[in-house]
């Protein structure tokens, strides 16, 4: 098993089929990412001693962002549901159980929710606090830096934080509806030429009554 910063990178028959799945599907600096979030979510576990399905965790952070690619990001929604679907598919195809499945399909489904899926079951906190640690660096601080530093190098981040802000603004774009009322409503509204959206205000004066 290779390990990176100390963590073993499950290299089970399903764990390599969902990864040789992302490699081929996401953006190269996307693939790395996913990576980081396992490890990054693993260091986290190891320091607040969280207990937590190796192989279910790394699932969740494999796939967690196939709402993101062209393959898989199709249908109407957020990406994050369009990308739990895909996953749950996926391994429901595999011969996955439908609860273990159903872990996955949580994990990804609410990883960007914060202070929601650090209330659900550990692969779903760990899920959520790794891809926080590596998109935005919440919690970093709170990872031994040599650990850090290993787990960069052995999975520079090639530009990551553009290649992934350009995936999500390809997203919006093309399913405007799918990003009301969520966090990706106020970066569009910044970022994207012409994007127009109402915000939950803008809905609840609009609400046909008469008051």
């Amino acid at each position: 098993m290779r390990e990176i910063a100390g963590i073993g990178i499950p290299d089970s028959r399903l764990a390599v089929a969902a990864l040789d799945l992302v490699k081929i599907e996401s953006h190269a600096s996307i693939y790395k990412h996913v990576l980081r979030t396992f490890v990054f979510g693993g260091l986290a576990a190891r320091a607040e001693r969280i207990g937590f399905d190796e192989e279910l965790f790394f699932l969740g952070a494999a796939l967690h962002d196939l709402g993101l690619t062209e393959r898989f990001g199709a249908p109407a929604g957020r990406f994050e549901v369009v990308g739990a679907d895909a996953a749950e598919k996926f391994l429901l195809g595999k011969g996955v159980a439908a609860e273990r499945s159903a872990v996955v399909w949580e994990a990804i489904a609410l990883h960007t929710s914060n202070g929601i899926a650090l209330r659900r079951a550990p692969e779903v906190v760990l899920v959520h606090i790794g891809a926080s640690i590596d998109v935005m660096g919440l919690g970093l601080e709170k990872l031994p830096p040599t650990m850090v530093a290993q787990t960069i190098e052995a999975l520079p981040r090639d530009n990551f934080k553009k290649v992934f802000v350009d995936a999500l603004f390809s997203r919006v774009q093309k399913d405007p509806p799918s990003v009301a009322l969520t966090w990706m409503s106020e970066a569009a509204r910044r970022h994207v030429h012409g994007f127009e959206c109402p915000d939950f205000i803008d809905l609840v004066s609009a609400a046909n009554f008469s008051e």
